[in-house]
């Protein structure tokens, strides 16, 4: 018996010695692990933006050619909306998180060129309230829900309906937009794109935080979302 225990006596060492490696190199392969992980979903998400912005670009050129074509005096105004626009997406878009203030004053450029391009933009509205201060959100996180809604929201007179409405709240940002479903309903394989993107970016990003309900009644599309700071 008395050897029994000077074998255990003998052999703990070796076994504690044995178990901390087994750890020692399961925390490195952990930590590799998640360091991969975290690279894989950072070059996603870098994918996903640099597919976003040539895709505004393209649509907010297109909304100041269409002022162009009719000579419209409120052509300038749309390119010092753009700029802004552009500016935004050069200088602060790159950076993981924005402060929210920033990213609410794209939406309202984004919306105000929008206006401009419209013949009808009477039933365009965008309210937001709360407080914005101290929060940060990633860069152009709304901008393709709302994207969507101008694209499909205008009828075959040429009346566009757009709701958006954002409440801050202390550790929620409730983001809601609907859209009258108009003439423009014909979709092509790039039609998606920008949907896709922010609801990759959503499952990247909020992961486990987020809440998205999209309603499609035939005459209206809602996007609801709910985001936990």
């Amino acid at each position: 018996m008395g050897h029994i225990f000077t074998l255990i006596n003998l052999s703990a060492p070796i076994i504690v010695s044995g178990l901390l490696r087994l750890y020692i190199e399961w925390r490195k392969n952990e930590d590799l692990r998640k360091k991969v992980e975290n690279e894989k979903v950072s070059s996603e998400l870098q994918f996903l933006k640099t597919q976003l912005n040539p895709h505004f670009l393209f649509n907010s050129l297109n909304a100041i050619y269409s002022l162009s074509v009719k000579n419209s005096n409120r052509t300038s105004d749309a390119i010092i909306s753009l700029s802004e626009l552009m500016r935004y997406m050069l200088y602060e878009a790159d950076n993981d998180m924005v402060p929210l203030n920033k990213e609410l004053e794209y939406i309202k450029n984004y919306v105000q060129l929008q206006r401009l391009r419209l013949s009808d933009s009477a039933n365009v509205k965008l309210k937001i309230s709360g407080e914005d201060k101290g929060k940060k959100v990633p860069p152009l996180l709304f901008i393709s829900f709302i994207e969507n809604a101008f694209k499909y929201g205008t009828d075959f007179k040429g009346r566009t309906y757009v709701n958006i409405i954002l409440l801050i709240e202390e550790k929620t940002i409730h983001f809601k937009v609907e859209n009258k479903i108009g003439a423009h309903r014909g979709h092509n394989k790039n039609s998606g794109v920008g949907l896709e993107n922010i609801k990759n970016r959503l499952k990247l990003l909020y992961p486990n935080s987020h809440e998205l309900k999209i309603t499609n009644t035939g005459e209206m599309y809602l996007v609801d979302l709910i985001l936990q700071l």
